[in-house]
């Protein structure tokens, strides 16, 4: 059996573990805050592998991610609010509206790279936000839109603290899946050419600029879909979901979980929602020790806690461990 056969059988198994774990926690945990929190954090997480795709994908930051994310918030919570539909259709229209967006972002701001791209992109952010603050016809002004009706998704109700989990952690599962499928597949592999030298990969007959656009264009609706998400959770939507904060906070997530894995993210959004619970951080405090954690991280270990991980590991095993994809 090839190494590429065996890491697929045990992401395979891996993914199998997930939904156990996930009907585990929400079964046997009884507290509603806990549960409630987790569902948010599979929200959350969601944002942070939107961020990953450009990320871990491009090598690019991609400061202006949240436009997508609050894009999502509103469109889902326009469409609920002012013309009454069921949660489902308006998240799918959220993530319609955030593909068309990126199109339109990608076309004109994809030639740039690097330092340029996260400028430019963060400069869009302080465009929305304003828009977002002044079209009160729209968007509600300062104070968002709010008094939702009840929110359901496949008849679940979302203000159940366990059928929100459940929805949030099943949708983080099938995106990490589909996530999982892209990067074995050609467009993957053109990407992966893209973020190692893309000279080479346009010498080799790469569309460097098209692929570039289509990641751009996939973690758009994954973006849009985690800001849906957080409407059961907040019960509001304001125009500081434009804040470039929100992508810092996500950033922070990919960079501890590691960006070449795939659900690094994941696993630092966990870390990020986990330790400041059990441990009652102030928000600055928290925003303190994980910023000294990201510079050490860097510093020490650039490919996140997995590298840590992995250096660990080799260093008890000898080096001799089986390779395992990312």
């Amino acid at each position: 059996m090839s190494s590429t056969r065996a890491f697929r059988i045990n992401g395979a198994h891996l993914i199998v573990a997930w939904l156990l774990v996930i009907a585990a926690f929400g079964t046997l945990v009884s507290n509603p805050f806990v549960v409630t929190l987790a569902g948010y954090t599979s929200a959350f997480a969601l944002f942070a592998l939107s961020i990953n795709v450009m990320l871990g994908g491009l090598g690019e930051v991609p400061l202006g991610q949240c436009v997508f994310f609050g894009l999502g918030a509103y469109a889902a919570a326009i469409g609920m609010k002012s013309f009454g539909l069921p949660f489902e259709l308006a998240l799918l229209i959220a993530m319609a509206v955030s593909i068309a967006a990126a199109a339109v972002i990608g076309a004109l701001t994809l030639k740039l790279t690097g330092a340029y791209f996260s400028i430019v992109s963060w400069g869009l952010t302080g465009v929305v936000l304003v828009a977002a603050m002044n079209l009160e016809h729209v968007t509600g002004g300062p104070l968002g839109i709010f008094g939702f009706p009840t929110i359901t998704f496949a008849g679940v109700d979302l203000s159940e603290p366990r059928g929100y989990f459940l929805v949030c952690a099943v949708l983080l599962v099938a995106t990490v899946v589909v996530l999982a499928a892209v990067r074995d597949s050609r467009f993957g592999a053109a990407i992966e050419s893209v973020r190692q030298n893309p000279h080479l990969a346009r010498s080799m007959g790469v569309d460097v600029f098209r692929q570039r656009l289509k990641a751009f264009m996939l973690s758009a609706p994954i973006a849009a879909m985690a800001g849906a998400l957080c409407i059961p959770y907040t019960q509001i939507v304001t125009p500081e979901v434009f804040a470039v904060s929100n992508t810092v906070d996500a950033l922070l997530m990919v960079l501890l979980g590691g960006s070449r894995l795939l659900v690094g993210p994941v696993i630092g959004a966990m870390i990020f929602s986990i330790i400041p619970y059990f441990f009652n951080m102030d928000p600055n405090v928290r925003i303190l020790i994980f910023s000294s954690a990201i510079i050490l991280i860097m510093i020490f270990a650039p490919g996140g806690l997995h590298q840590l991980m992995s250096a660990v590991a080799d260093r008890f095993t000898g080096g001799r461990r089986a390779p395992s994809g990312t």
